[in-house]
């Protein structure tokens, strides 16, 4: 069975790219644009993991992930161009799994995700 995945990105381009790429891994991807439909999308989809930028234009990412957190242990990898301490601890004790700085390499991506569902399985 294939892993569902929301990813949240408010970059076309970027979302596009990933999207179309983990579903070449074999991943069933869902996509939103901001955080009001990315919210929607993991109610309706229950995905095995969440892929999370932190920038979003309504509400963070990382107040999504806050919000996840509280009643949820699903698997969440912060996706970001903020690449500073103080950012990747505030991730952390938010309740991200893993953090990856923009931009990123494909492969490294897809073995993240596969990490983190082991791990979470």
């Amino acid at each position: 069975m294939e892993e569902k995945i929301v990813y949240v990105d408010d970059d076309p381009t970027i979302l596009g790219l990933v999207r179309d790429y983990l579903a070449q891994e074999e991943f069933c991807i869902f996509t939103a644009a901001n955080g009001t439909d990315a919210m929607k999308l993991i109610e309706n989809q229950a995905p095995d993991l969440v892929l999370l930028d932190w920038m979003l234009p309504d509400i963070s990412g990382l107040e999504i992930c806050k919000y996840l957190r509280e009643s949820s242990s699903i698997p969440i990898i912060m996706l970001t161009g903020r690449s500073g301490e103080s950012e990747r601890v505030l991730a952390f004790e938010a309740g991200v799994d893993d953090f990856i700085i923009k931009p990123f390499n494909l492969l490294e991506l897809v073995a993240r995700i596969r990490s983190v569902l082991r791990r979470s399985a």
